[in-house]
């Protein structure tokens, strides 16, 4: 039988992990070029999908025996990050297990005199998987500036 986009997948590597935020970035730049409002929304997910997406990637890399063992296997203290790879949405949490990267990009924010770790960390405060049912809408200028941000931050956390 031909596999699908909706197959499950066995257990992902971060390198895979990263050619699909590649993609996801891809899709939120198509929909960015409409330049249309009503797909702004779609932008604003993608954008933080993205980020969800690499920084699994990078947790998935310094954990990687835990994100390799089956869920039944796992030890009390292993349980959450084996959550935060696989099943959690919560980027903040995400990041708070990171704290290398954070001083990476606060380091390389200082050369550069660019605010890396302060846009990752609004992102993170700001977007979730819920947007995706919200009612409200924002304008392709407020999407296209995360998705500005979330070009930048991507070359960085891979």
């Amino acid at each position: 039988m031909r596999t699908s986009i909706f197959t499950r997948m066995s257990i992902l590597k971060p390198a895979t992990m990263r050619t699909v935020a590649e993609r996801r970035y891809g899709d939120a730049e198509a929909l960015r070029e409409t330049k249309i409002n009503a797909r702004a929304n779609g932008v604003a997910y993608l954008s933080g999908f993205v980020i969800e997406i690499l920084l699994k990637a990078f947790l998935a890399d310094k954990y990687s025996s835990i994100a390799a063992k089956p869920q039944g296997s796992l030890s009390d203290g292993e349980r959450k990050i084996w959550f935060l790879i696989w099943k959690s949405h919560d980027l903040e949490d995400m990041l708070d297990h990171v704290p290398e990267l954070e001083a990476a990009l606060r380091k390389k924010g200082k050369n550069d005199q660019r605010t890396y770790l302060e846009d990752l960390k609004g992102i993170c405060a700001t977007w979730t998987i819920q947007a995706r049912y919200s009612p409200q809408s924002m304008t392709m200028k407020e999407a296209s500036i995360l998705l500005d941000k979330v070009r930048t931050l991507k070359e960085l956390l891979r």
